[in-house]
């Protein structure tokens, strides 16, 4: 009897520690979504195909106080299960739909949906506010390849806007506001008559979003770019003072020695200063700045926004130098209801907002207008996203898992069965 029960036991055992090996640690992502702005933190790849997002809605046009549905799709080659966060920012109500469920100040999917012909779909239904004015969608989304692991996924973001009561017109983003736009950068719908969003312009055909003094109607003046936006160079400009531009990359350090008249035909002199390294053509106001330990743009800061960060939400950092190995995260603080990651886990709010009766996203937004506006799309960029804090090992940390859930947490449960099994079985000693 003693002998049988040990071969059980060392049976048990043996089940127990393979259960653990085999555990797969990459299956941990959350099959739930959560509140997050970003997918990209922790999935996708470089060779990764991108995925197309698209909304609609019906009706096509509506009203103040109408309630409406809308159809979100995400279309991939590789495309084989999806999950998306999706936000009204606080206008009107969000209503869960087909595969979406309330989290906080938005809709979740409640599990992956499986791609039907490369298509993933969700439906929710939103209420516009009673007076007339803009919505504007905000989706994060993961087209999943159905892995089990994050790498291969695709992760995307996307804006998509709508006025009710009023007709719809487009702004560009004006990065350095003055006044006009790149369309390429991105576009935004508001109410005609209306002020564009901070950050949008009304007017299109700026050619250099980092320069305020460049755009359609300025001035050309003699330094070598394309102040007016023309499609031409210094055009017209009035000859100017020049001074001896050492390694001739267009900007001169001081002005000191002779100066020469002219613009940008005396080889070896420039009409702009602030060269902050005379002896170096790749330092100048104008170059791009990289983690080198200089100061490539001549600003008087070194390496800014360029160096490796670490960290999310509260907690994101850059490092202290162009090595990530000396980046520290920040210490998180409580979650509250702010849209924002404030305890550093990668999601947004926790669960603390409490979402009002019948829906979430309640709020207002009201401008002037007559008729109903259609459904305009207009579609942004991916935002830079930080890596998962420090100490974060093994679970989703952006929070767009779509895969199967952590297969180590089975085996740590049957682990402890047998730990209690072990312990019903065991012999009992013999008095002496």
């Amino acid at each position: 009897m003693g002998r049988s029960l040990a071969r059980v036991r060392h049976a048990l055992w043996g089940a127990a520690v393979a259960a653990l090996l085999l555990a797969s640690p990459s299956a941990q992502g959350r099959a739930r979504g959560i509140a997050v702005d970003s997918c990209s933190g922790c999935h996708g790849s470089p060779d990764a195909v991108p995925t197309e997002l698209s909304m609609r809605a019906a009706p096509a046009a509506f009203g103040p106080g109408d309630t409406v549905t809308f159809t979100l799709e995400l279309r991939g080659p590789s495309l084989a299960v999806g999950g998306a966060f999706i936000t009204s920012g606080n206008v009107g109500t969000v209503r869960a739909g087909t595969g979406l469920s309330t989290l906080g100040q938005g809709l979740a999917h409640s599990s992956p949906r499986a791609a039907q012909d490369g298509v993933v779909s969700f439906t929710f239904a939103w209420q516009a506010p009673a007076t007339p004015g803009t919505v504007h969608f905000s989706v994060a989304a993961l087209a999943g390849n159905g892995s089990g692991t994050s790498s291969g996924d695709s992760p995307a973001f996307g804006e998509f806007g709508w006025t009710y009561g009023c007709e719809g017109v487009p702004s560009y983003v004006d990065l350095d506001r003055d006044g006009y736009g790149m369309k390429s950068l991105g576009t935004r719908l508001h109410c005609e008559g209306e002020p564009a969003t901070a950050g949008f312009a009304d007017r299109d055909g700026d050619c250099d979003e980092n320069d305020e003094k460049a755009h359609p109607g300025g001035a050309e003046v003699c330094n070598k770019k394309d102040d007016d936006c023309d499609g031409e160079v210094d055009e017209g400009a009035e000859p100017v003072e020049q001074w001896p531009d050492a390694d001739g990359d267009g900007f001169y350090s001081v002005a000191r020695g002779a100066a020469k008249i002219g613009c940008g035909n005396v080889v070896g002199y420039a009409a702009s200063g602030g060269d902050c390294d005379d002896l170096n053509a790749a330092v100048h106001p104008r170059a791009v700045e990289t983690c080198n330990e200089r100061d490539d743009n001549c600003d008087g800061d070194v390496d800014e926004r360029v160096r490796p960060q670490c960290g999310a939400g509260w907690c994101a950092r850059y490092s202290s130098t162009c090595s990530a190995l000396d980046c520290r995260p920040g210490e998180p603080r409580e979650e509250s209801c702010n849209s924002f990651d404030d305890d550093c886990d990668g999601e947004l709010d926790n669960g603390v907002c409490a979402a009002p009766s019948g829906g979430s996203n309640v709020g207002g937004s009201g401008n002037g207008g007559a008729s109903a506006a259609g459904g305009s799309v207009s579609t942004g960029g991916a935002p830079l996203a930080s890596p998962p804090a420090a100490g974060d090992v093994g679970r989703d940390a952006s929070g767009c898992g779509v895969g199967r859930g952590s297969g180590r947490s089975g085996a740590l449960w049957l682990l402890l069965a047998l730990t209690i099994l072990r312990t019903l079985v065991r012999p009992r000693s013999r008095s002496a």
